[in-house]
């Protein structure tokens, strides 16, 4: 089980708090991205076919946290183009 993860990016002298959680039950990430208490921007990922076929437990949660990671990487650089801002 992940949970997902909680960090913090600054950028142009702006600090965004990055939340990603894993809904197991839809086979969704659902990623916030908060400015000053502000929501910036919200989106669901599904990863149902990254998970698809895979049995193990192991490769499950490996494959789970390889979408999230994939995720952050692409917020960050959304906030670094401009994309998302406070």
């Amino acid at each position: 089980m992940i949970t997902g993860v909680n960090a913090h990016f600054e950028h142009a002298g702006a600090d965004y708090h990055i939340q990603i959680e894993d809904l197991e039950g839809t086979a969704e990430l659902e990623v916030r991205v908060y400015a000053g208490g502000r929501i910036l921007f919200q989106k669901r990922a599904s990863y149902r076919t990254a998970v698809e076929g895979l049995g193990n437990p192991k490769h499950i949660q490996a494959a789970v946290r390889d979408e999230l990671e994939k995720i952050l990487a692409l917020v960050k650089a959304a906030i670094e183009r401009g994309r998302i801002q406070a």
